[in-house]
């Protein structure tokens, strides 16, 4: 009997120490067993960036606003995230393919020259993101491309293993070419338990450290919002949610100080067409609870950039999918529609992704599911449309 009490007692302390130990390894995953400093938003504000790329002879009195579809021929076309080269060339992602969500889908890649974009080229396939995490992938989906401070590209795609996109993961592949190559593809590892639904679909944003926040959400069995930080050369940090209200989703943040910047959030609540808020006044750590804005927003992707000192820029769905709008604002929080980009009943115009630099401002987004669009204007071409609203 004696034996047995010890066996028993052994067996007890081995399960206490498996448990301990467990717990211990997990953190350390997700939290790289280091403290670093307390994260900041880069005070360098995206319409000072990249400022080479306009030309300096230019007239930026002139007004300018172009649109084109981007040429290819898959059946659907979805998801599109825009970033500025070195050389003020643009290059955007999306996923295209047969249908959302087909094994047949893959992620693809255009560069734009400045007067045209280039050949459309296939980037990552379910089958090569196989063969490089060694982790079965039947599906992708929303593309998120990020360039860091010190010139290393990164894009994060969501793949699926098993089931619909709540069981989904992130697979990160940097490039250190400006995206002629992708290497050092890993899959993040978020979760202790199964590592499954973190998703990503709106644009990182940079910190003072060289490091970035990309926003991302959860999607099994809850829905919500969550920033993964990184470090300057792409190592994981840490994760940090938003909030506990459930059924807000896809974060789009957008900097106005080292420490403050708002998070405007996708409503996927039924008879909730709000679009919310949120603040935090210490570089991400700490979020307020949300707030609605004076705008709709249709249960869609949301993209914010700042193109002055106290100027701000979204792209949302005022209704449903079938109407795109440009609005404006001066603070963050009151916001005031200035330009209908589509509307057209029954068509899809969404998921818009913004990059400002120097004078310009571009902007792709999915047209009809069939092609993603891109539109250029300058700050002349945004000022006119302010002050023609305000004219009325």
């Amino acid at each position: 009997m004696r034996y047995k009490n010890n066996n028993s007692s052994f067996t007890k302390t081995a399960f206490l120490l498996f448990i301990v130990s467990y717990i211990a390894i997990t953190f350390l995953i997700l939290h790289k067993a280091h403290h670093p400093k307390s994260p900041t938003f880069s005070e360098v504000g995206n319409y000072n960036l990249l400022s080479e790329s306009i030309d300096e002879d230019a007239n930026n009195d002139e007004v300018l606003f172009t649109s084109e579809l981007i040429p290819e021929s898959l059946p659907v076309a979805h998801a599109s995230t825009l970033e500025v080269l070195p050389d003020a060339k643009l290059i955007t992602f999306w996923f295209a393919g047969s249908r959302e969500g087909a094994s047949d889908v893959k992620i693809w890649q255009s560069v734009y020259d400045g007067g045209r974009w280039g050949v459309v080229t296939e980037v990552i396939s379910p089958t090569q993101i196989l063969n490089d995490t060694r982790r079965f992938t039947k599906k992708v989906g929303n593309p998120v491309v990020y360039r860091s401070t010190n010139g290393n590209i990164h894009i994060f795609v969501v793949s699926v293993g098993v089931g619909g996109w709540s069981g989904s993961g992130l697979t990160h592949y940097i490039s250190y070419d400006n995206g002629k190559t992708w290497v050092k593809s890993e899959r993040l590892v978020l979760s202790p338990i199964l590592n499954i639904s973190t998703l990503a679909r709106t644009s990182a944003v940079t910190l003072s450290d060289g490091g970035f926040y990309l926003p991302v959400y959860h999607e099994l069995i809850r829905k919500y919002p969550e920033i993964l930080r990184f470090d300057k050369d792409g190592n994981f940090i840490n994760q940090t949610r938003l909030n506990y209200d459930i059924g807000l989703l896809q974060p789009s943040i957008l900097p106005i100080s080292a420490l403050e910047a708002y998070a405007y959030l996708r409503t996927h609540r039924k008879y909730d067409t709000h679009l919310y808020y949120e603040v935090t006044k210490d570089g991400g750590v700490t979020w307020s609870e949300p707030k609605a804005t004076n705008l709709t927003n249709y249960d869609s992707s949301i993209a914010v950039a700042q193109v002055d000192k106290n100027k701000y820029l979204m792209v949302h769905n005022p209704s449903k999918r079938d109407k795109l709008s440009l609005a404006v604002s001066n603070d963050g929080v009151k916001w005031t529609e200035v330009y209908l980009l589509e509307d057209a009943f029954g068509k899809e115009f969404s998921y818009p992704s913004i990059q400002v630099h120097g004078d310009i401002v571009d902007i792709v987004y999915t047209w009809k599911r069939k092609n993603i669009k891109h539109v250029r204007f300058n700050k002349a071409w945004l000022e006119q449309k302010v002050g023609e609203l305000n004219n009325e």
